[in-house]
């Protein structure tokens, strides 16, 4: 991404973070999903659409559970953990082809999954299975990053970041409330969007210079 957008996408995600701070704003949840718009207008300037079509799905449907989340954090957010699930396959779609399995990595996810799930699960009640279904989505999609053939330190800090931003979601709703938590979900969640389609980019972009 060129540095002004580079700048543009960080002003937003930083104008977003403060004013929600503040409170309640005027159209808060089209203000939340402008730093996406503009990775969105980032991938069709780079290519076709068709060429990134996984990609820009996986933009659309996290911009999607933003705006649920935004508009009804409480009645909506099982429809928001849908549309976030759904944004994660589609990534994983994005990371195609893979070059193989890294099966020792399976048990830090593993025992990672574990260790938040004991913390949750007193307070997760009717939605156990929705929550179980949604970790297995996210870790897929993070574990994913490691054995797509375009891995890259970008594509695999952003699957991090992703977790770590829904694993504060999770801890919060679920478990107890966390100091600042608002803050450091939507920090590292716009830092694992802008990660996640860095790296799909960057590595397209080495690929067509050996070409």
């Amino acid at each position: 991404m060129p540095l002004l957008l580079n700048m543009l996408y960080v002003a937003l995600a930083a104008a977003y973070l403060w004013l929600d701070a503040g409170g309640d704003i005027p159209l808060h949840f089209l203000l939340k999903i402008l730093p996406l718009l503009l990775l969105s207008g980032w991938v069709l300037r780079v290519a076709p659409v068709r060429q990134h079509l996984p990609l820009l799905a996986a933009l659309a449907f996290s911009m999607l559970g933003d705006v649920l989340l935004a508009l009804d954090g409480q009645r909506l957010f099982v429809f928001g953990l849908g549309a976030f699930l759904l944004a994660h396959l589609w990534y994983l779609l994005a990371m195609r082809p893979f070059a193989g399995h890294r099966p020792l990595l399976l048990l830090p996810y593993a025992l990672f999954a574990a260790g938040v799930l004991t913390l949750m699960w007193p307070g997760l009640g009717a939605m156990a299975v929705p929550v179980l279904g949604y970790i297995s989505v996210i870790l897929s999609m993070s574990y994913g990053t490691w054995c797509s053939s375009r891995r890259n330190a970008w594509l695999i800090g952003g699957g991090l970041l992703f977790i770590s931003s829904d694993c504060l979601i999770g801890l919060n709703r679920f478990w107890q409330p966390l100091p600042g938590a608002g803050l450091w979900i939507m920090l590292s969640y716009y830092a694992a969007q802008y990660a996640l389609v860095r790296g799909l980019l960057t590595q397209q972009a080495a690929a067509r210079r050996q070409d």
